[in-house]
C-alpha cells in the first residue's frame, strides 16, 4: 500500500510543479474490460452455487443455506484520507453494499491478509451477518479492535479446512505481491480511526472453496511460493492482478504457471483491478495509470490464456453470478 501512497505523493508534487496535463492523463482511468467479457448475472434466485464480487479481492459465496466470505472491503474509503488522514469502516457504505447484495447471514469471513484493502470492514461485517473472521494474529487484532469476542475468531494454519454446510475451506499459505510497502504485524487491536498503514501485512493467505464437487481457488494477491499449489485441483481461480503490469513477462508466466496450469483451472477471474478509492455505487474502473498498469496485465494474461485455451472472464459489481453455469464446456 505504501507503494500506492509513494505514488500518489508523487503526483501531488507534480501537479504544485505545473505539470497538470501529465497528471490529468495519469490520474485518469484506462478504459474498463469490456461488458462483454462480464459472466452474466443470475436472474433469479436460486440454492444453486452464486458468487457476488464487490470490488478488490472482496467475494462473496453462498447457495442458499450458508455463505463464507473472503477479505471484507466495501468501505472503500477516497484517496484523501489514505494519504492525509484516517480511515474507518463507513457503517452506511457497508449496509448499502449488504443491502444490495441482499446478504443476511455469513457463516465464515476468510482474511487473505491485513492490509487495510483486505481487512478493513472485517469486524463491522461479522457483526452484522454473524460470521466467524478467520485470518491471521494481525487479523484477529483488527476483529478485536472492531469489537468482535474472541470466541468468533479463529487463526488460519496452512493445511486446514473450516466448514459451513456444503463448503470446505482450505488455507495456503501464500506471499504479498512484490514490494509490500507495509509487512509486519500487528501486535494490538487497532480501534479505528487508524491510518492506512497502521494495517500491516500480518502474513498472506491463499484459499481453496470445495462445494459440492466444485473447487474455486481464491488467490488474493499476485505472487506465490514456488509449489504452493502441487497435487491441488481447481476448476475456477479468482486470480489476483494487481502489479503484474509492471512485472517482467517472466514473473507473470511463473505465477500463471503456479496459479492456473498447476491446478487445471478452466476459468480465470481477475481480481484487484479496480480502484478501490472509489465507492462501490457505480461500475468498476480500472485504477489509474500511475498506480497500476491494468490493460499491461490484462494483456499478459490472455496471452497465457489464450496459449492454455482457459477462459478469462471479469464479474460484474455485487449482482450474483452463477458460477457452476459461469464454467466453459469441456472438449
Amino acid at each position: 500500500m505504501r507503494r500506492y501512497v509513494k505514488s500518489l505523493l508523487i503526483v501531488v508534487a507534480t501537479l504544485m510543479a505545473g505539470g497538470s496535463g501529465w497528471i490529468a492523463w495519469q490520474l485518469g482511468s484506462p478504459d474498463a474490460p469490456p461488458v462483454s467479457r462480464q459472466l452474466p448475472v443470475a436472474m433469479s434466485p436460486s440454492s444453486a452455487l452464486r458468487a457476488q464480487f464487490f470490488g478488490a479481492t472482496t467475494l462473496l459465496l453462498r447457495d442458499g443455506d450458508h455463505a463464507v466470505m473472503i477479505d471484507a472491503f466495501l468501505s472503500r474509503p477516497g484517496m484523501r484520507d489514505v494519504l492525509f488522514g484516517t480511515i474507518s469502516p463507513d457503517a452506511t457504505r457497508i449496509d448499502d453494499a449488504l443491502t444490495r447484495a441482499r446478504v443476511g447471514k455469513i457463516d465464515l469471513l476468510f482474511v487473505t491478509h491485513s492490509h487495510y484493502d483486505h481487512s478493513l470492514d472485517a469486524a463491522a461485517i461479522a457483526r452484522r451477518t454473524g460470521a466467524t473472521i478467520v485470518g491471521s494474529p494481525s487479523t484477529q487484532q483488527i476483529a478485536f479492535g472492531g469489537g468482535v469476542a474472541a470466541e468468533r475468531t479463529r487463526l488460519v494454519k496452512p493445511g486446514e479446512s473450516f466448514n459451513a454446510g456444503d463448503f470446505r475451506v482450505t488455507v495456503f499459505r501464500s506471499l504479498h505481491s512484490p514490494g509490500d510497502r507495509i509487512p509486519g504485524v500487528i501486535t494490538g487491536p487497532i480501534h479505528p480511526p487508524a491510518t492506512a498503514q497502521d494495517y500491516k501485512n500480518g502474513g498472506t493467505y491463499a484459499y481453496l472453496v470445495e462445494h459440492r464437487g466444485l473447487r474455486i481457488l481464491v488467490h488474493a494477491s499476485a505472487n506465490f511460493l514456488p509449489g504452493m499449489y502441487r497435487g491441488v485441483k481447481a476448476d475456477i481461480v479468482f486470480l489476483a492482478i494487481g502489479g503484474l503490469g509492471a512485472q517482467p513477462a517472466s514473473f507473470v508466466d511463473r505465477y500463471w504457471r503456479e496459479t492456473v496450469q498447476a491446478t487445471g483451472a478452466q476459468l480465470v477471474i481477475p481480481t484487484h483491478w479496480d480502484n478501490f478509492l472509489r465507492p462501490l455505487d457505480g461500475p468498476f474502473v480500472p485504477l489509474p495509470r500511475l498506480m497500476d498498469d491494468v490493460p499491461a496485465a490484462i494483456t499478459k494474461i490472455d496471452r497465457l490464456a489464450q496459449r492454455d485455451g482457459v477462459t478469462v472472464r471479469t464479474m460484474p459489481p455485487i449482482a450474483p453470478v452463477d458460477i457452476v453455469a459461469a464454467l466453459p464446456a469441456r472438449h
